[in-house]
């Protein structure tokens, strides 16, 4: 890590707070990139001792079973609107990929309102979520359930022990789980059966999820009661907007249910990502791929990191998969499985472990 200098970081986050809060705080929202204790940092671009660009990032560790993919966060991307058009941003962020890169990140990912400068910079839609919309009518098709209540802060070790028991999120710790649902504008419910905590949903963070119910734990019924307590709750506030729920792609028997009552829902993307280091990736494709496949880099004829190329032989044959195609084999928008039908064909390999179901729950976004 190479933290910029307090001052410099100070000057980064107030021109965040006029740029992207009309200045108001943001630092809150976001404890584990501006807090001191935590691992994030801020990158910045000055001239003059004006900070003019900034962004903050955060390494994170995406657990996917017993897999972990070390993934750079990159959040918080503005400019001081008196030097915009002048490739700052670009500047910003060829370096926030180059700090994520020497942090052995094997990839990047942000969230961005309008993708189209992420797009032309070489950034994609990767991975996959579904989102559902909840309204009022919907409330009286769910069961409730005795022992939800708001949560209080000493709850914070059980909500990450249920935390942990997803399959697929970003690795915390249990601090981290703390700072983290202390955010503004946050709703936690809890679900309690005797003295144990079985399951936990959060509602709204900032202004990123208002209205959205983006991170939750427990059995499907567990749940789905605490949704509709929170409908409830929106009701009573008199908020009249629908409910958006987001879940895994993994979590087929919510998804289930909730279509089965007749909740509209979306397949959208995890994130826009950028592939950082292709001799992580082709490592992790191998080992995906199991004993009947062998990968190689194809180096000799490439200029650069960029160009580099991967061999994957198989029982049929072998594929050339160039360096931009790998994260739409890992992890392709949607859960999309078209080149990964194709590699299997080309091979005669079996890869039913692909697309990998990368997933970071809303507290974990930046």
């Amino acid at each position: 890590m190479r933290p910029v200098a307090e001052g410099v970081k100070a000057r980064a986050l107030a021109l965040m707070q006029r740029a992207l809060r009309d200045g108001g705080p943001i630092a809150d929202e976001y404890p584990l990139c501006f807090h001191d204790e935590f691992g994030g940092r801020v990158l910045a671009l000055e001239e003059r001792g004006e900070v003019v660009s900034a962004c903050a990032l955060l390494v994170r560790d995406l657990v996917v079973g017993a897999l972990q993919v070390r993934c750079g966060l990159i959040g918080s991307v503005c400019t001081d609107p008196s030097h915009r058009g002048r490739g700052l941003a670009s500047t910003l962020l060829r370096q926030a990929e180059e700090e994520l890169t020497h942090d052995g990140c094997m990839l990047a990912m942000l969230w961005a309102d309008d993708p189209r400068f992420y797009d032309q910079r070489g950034w994609r839609p990767i991975g996959s979520e579904v989102d559902f919309a909840l309204e009022r009518a919907h409330e009286s098709r769910l069961r409730g359930s005795s022992g939800i209540r708001a949560a209080a802060p000493d709850d914070s070790g059980a909500i990450h022990r249920l935390y942990t028991l997803h399959r697929e999120r970003c690795e915390r710790s249990r601090e981290e789980t703390r700072a983290l649902l202390s955010g503004p504008g946050i709703e936690t419910l809890v679900l309690q059966r005797s003295r144990d905590i079985v399951a936990y949903s959060c509602r709204g963070r900032g202004l990123d999820f208002a209205g959205t119910i983006h991170e939750w734990a427990g059995a499907d019924r567990d749940v789905l009661a605490l949704v509709r307590s929170h409908l409830q709750r929106s009701r009573a506030r008199g908020d009249s907007a629908p409910t958006c729920l987001i879940t895994p792609p993994t979590a087929r028997g919510l998804h289930d249910h909730l279509r089965g009552i007749g909740v509209t829902w979306t397949q959208g993307v995890l994130a826009q990502g950028k592939l950082l280091d292709a001799h992580a990736a082709a490592a992790l494709l191998g080992s995906i791929a199991g004993p009947l496949a062998r990968v190689g880099i194809e180096s000799e004829l490439a200029e650069s990191e960029r160009d580099l190329a991967v061999s994957l032989d198989g029982p049929r044959g072998r594929a050339h998969i160039a360096r931009h195609e790998l994260l739409d084999l890992l992890c392709p928008a949607r859960a999309r499985r078209t080149s990964i039908e194709q590699l299997e064909r080309a091979t005669g390999l079996s890869l039913p472990a692909l697309p990998l179901p990368l997933f970071a729950w809303g507290l974990d976004s930046i």
